[in-house]
């Protein structure tokens, strides 16, 4: 059994490889070809902590793999990761497991890959800002998929915590070489914006319909209980919307369950799942003017094609 560490992870995983498995990943859900239940939720309430487990099995990418996560909002308070999290990679053929891997790091990357994804299908081809609320771990990897797939000349960061943001903001700096600046409010980071990512554990809205410019692309990243959400109602209302998994949205998703509660919306509003625009049984983005927004609440099958792609790449390597 192979034992892989974030390290590990970090130094074998590139951003465009895993935009390119994940995208291959859903390509192989829309087919069909992919075993997913929604993922089990346990609430630690006394702890203020979640712990969700998350089976996959992918038939034409033998990836067969389970996640166990928890979440734990206050560790912050201690110096700890909010998001813990272990991959079980199970051999399909005899269910023997042949890999462990702590994934934190596979969690941040898969889920910016994903929004990679997204924006590659919604987003305007000549996009050249970004907007990044929320500057914790799941931004930096927010930031490199956006940057894979589109030409992204200058980048706005805010984060209610002054700190985090400008450690962000001079990490990046370093790391891409981009103009990166942070802002004093959402407000001044969003309304120039070409692409939003919101990738914050707010329980209400981080941004406002009016302060999005027409034909602006919205990732929705951070919010994953029906009791949390980043985006107003009215940015929903008016945005084509676009979900990983339909079911896993409308039970998960308050950025999508709120707005159908408050009656403006109904299930229908959905336009599409990804899946759909990769294999063109929808067009993506019609107009430069739509405002489009990509809700992700996170797939089992992100994680096992992932993870997969990671041991075998091992592999070779051994």
């Amino acid at each position: 059994m192979i034992l892989l560490n974030d390290r590990d992870v970090e130094r074998i995983l590139s951003m465009r490889e895993c935009i390119e498995v994940v995208e291959e990943a859903f390509k192989s859900l829309g087919l069909g070809n992919a075993i997913m239940p929604l993922r089990t939720m346990i609430p630690i309430e006394e702890f203020n902590g979640v712990i969700l487990i998350m089976p996959s099995y992918i038939k034409g990418l033998n990836a067969l793999a389970t996640k166990i996560v928890t979440f734990y909002p206050d560790n912050v308070k201690f110096k700890l990761p909010v998001i813990n999290a272990h991959v079980i990679v199970n051999n399909p053929k005899t269910g023997i497991v042949e890999a462990v891997i702590e994934a934190n790091y596979l969690t941040a990357m898969r889920t910016g890959a994903v929004s990679g994804v997204a924006t590659k299908y919604l987003a305007r081809e000549n996009a050249k800002t970004l907007a990044i609320i929320g500057c914790g771990v799941q931004a930096r990897t927010q930031l490199w998929a956006v940057i894979t797939v589109r030409n992204i000349k200058e980048v706005k960061a805010y984060d209610i915590d002054e700190r985090r943001k400008e450690e962000f903001v001079r990490e990046m700096k370093e790391r891409f070489q981009l103009e990166i600046t942070s802002t004093e409010n959402a407000k001044e980071a969003v309304e120039e914006a070409d692409i939003i990512v919101t990738a914050t554990t707010s329980s209400t809205p981080v941004i406002n319909y009016e302060w999005i410019k027409p034909g602006t692309h919205i990732n929705a990243i951070g919010a994953f209980r029906p009791d949390m959400r980043e985006i107003d109602s009215k940015t929903i209302l008016n945005a084509k919307v676009v979900v990983d998994l339909r079911e896993a949205a409308l039970k998960e998703a308050g950025d999508i369950i709120i707005p159908i509660q408050e009656g403006l919306i109904s299930r229908e509003h959905i336009y599409a799942e990804l899946s759909e625009l990769i294999l063109n049984r929808k067009p993506g983005r019609k107009s430069e003017s739509e405002i489009t927004l990509f809700k992700s609440v996170g797939l089992a099958i992100q994680d096992s094609s992932v993870a997969t792609y990671i041991l075998n790449k091992i592999r070779k390597q051994l």
